[in-house]
């Protein structure tokens, strides 16, 4: 059963999203047309208008994406009310079934097209910023200069671990790092939407309801609040973090360890604030699934 809910949790929201994709689809064509054409052959010397439709069109695309961001997040949302509490939510709250299993098809689904919608803005936006630092840095040392990604990634890697002041770390390093911090961020889409989601429900639930819309946004911001407030108080007390070097992932409560891993060219990963993260979600998600199984009402 829990499969058939994630399933049509799923057509429900791409319902609402896709045309949002065919759009971004088109804005982007359009975007990397103006980029890709070498406007000096059209009369332009490389840095006067056609540099300034190349920055345009890469402001543009970013703008496009995280547009992007913005509707899928009205569109989600906008689905899980109508669906649970709006004109649907009598037949869908009749279902045989708890409320724990609704509440994790629409997470599930939500959570994915939140987090898919953040995946393009970033790839708009680390592809926009590496070409406008390859273009800046071929009129200064000639157009042969940084031909490729990698070179590309390479030196603003290096700029950004010069300007930290840190000894640049291998990409092997870097990749470990990316990718815990890409998890980190998952995670953290992930307890957004279901603090969204338990906002939306205690606004359908007496004697919450009177504040309507407004108290959706008062119990959203509590909620983040009251989870934001528990891992910081935790995460002063005890700080564990994950030291990564080419060849090993070790654990250290040191801050002094954590400073010289990154003078060795080391990397380094707080874990103690996404665990907090972690337990607060969960007990956000059984206080939904308690509020839809006994609380909530249906318009």
């Amino acid at each position: 059963m829990l499969g058939k809910l994630t399933k049509n949790a799923f057509k429900s929201n791409a319902a609402g999203i896709y045309n949002i994709y065919i759009a971004e689809g088109i804005i982007t064509v359009i975007m990397l047309i103006l980029l890709l054409v070498d406007w000096t052959k059209w009369g332009d010397t490389g840095v006067g208008l056609g540099l300034a439709i190349k920055c345009i069109s890469s402001a543009a695309l970013c703008i496009a994406a995280a547009i992007g961001i913005v509707m899928t997040l009205v569109a989600v949302f906008s689905d899980f009310k109508r669906s649970m509490y709006g004109i649907e939510g009598h037949l869908t709250l009749s279902l045989p079934v708890r409320g724990s299993s609704l509440l994790f098809a629409k997470w599930l689904s939500g959570a994915f097209w939140v987090i898919l919608s953040y995946l393009v803005f970033c790839l708009a936006a680390s592809g926009s910023a590496m070409y406008i630092f390859r273009h800046s840095m071929s009129i200064v040392e000639g157009d042969a200069a940084y031909s490729s990604i990698y070179q590309i990634a390479t030196e603003m890697v290096k700029q950004l671990c010069e300007s930290a002041g840190i000894t640049t770390p291998s990409f092997k390093v870097i990749g470990y790092i990316v990718t815990m911090y890409a998890f980190d961020g998952g995670v953290r889409a992930c307890e957004f939407v279901l603090l969204v989601f338990f906002a939306i429900t205690l606004a359908h639930c007496r004697p919450f309801e009177k504040l309507g819309k407004l108290g959706a946004v008062l119990y959203f911001f509590a909620g983040t609040f009251i989870t934001q407030t528990f891992a910081s108080l935790v995460t002063k007390l005890v700080k564990i973090y994950i030291v990564v070097s080419d060849t090993a992932f070790t654990f250290t409560l040191s801050e002094n360890e954590v400073q010289a891993a990154w003078k060795m060219g080391f990397g380094a990963y707080s874990i103690t604030n996404l665990y907090c993260t972690v337990i607060m979600t969960v007990v956000v998600f059984l206080v939904t699934s308690f509020l839809i199984d006994r609380k909530v009402n249906a318009e």
